[in-house]
């Protein structure tokens, strides 16, 4: 299991963040749920200040980039500490480590260039 925390400032309030593939479980939990494949993606669990969510290793590429969109939202504008250490993805062709935010950028392109490579 993967995960990834995003420490505020402040007191979080989900709701101003408009992510409507979110559906709530709890007060404190909610899934990142796709209604056009019928799969939750990820929980996301909430306390005062901080966001954790926590994905499978074993996602589909646009999944992946779906978290890291929702990600990139909350923490968006905002004074927050984002914590991806326990979100490794793979490597570069450098042999960086890659994760959900981390190098997230170059692992895209990486991985463009050696598709386009298999064609």
């Amino acid at each position: 299991m993967l995960s990834t925390t995003l420490t505020f400032n402040k007191k979080v309030d989900l709701a101003k963040f408009d992510l409507p593939i979110l559906k709530k479980r709890s007060d404190s939990h909610y899934e990142i749920y796709l209604d056009n494949s019928d799969k939750g993606l990820a929980n996301v669990h909430i306390n005062n200040i901080s966001i954790k969510l926590e994905y499978s290793s074993e996602l589909l590429l646009e999944e992946y980039i779906i978290i890291h969109d929702i990600i990139s939202r909350l923490k968006q504008g905002k004074d927050v500490l984002v914590d991806d250490s326990k979100s490794f993805l793979g490597y570069l062709s450098d042999g960086e480590p890659v994760y959900m935010i981390k190098n997230w950028e170059s692992w895209i392109e990486y991985l463009q260039s050696s598709m386009k490579n298999c064609l």
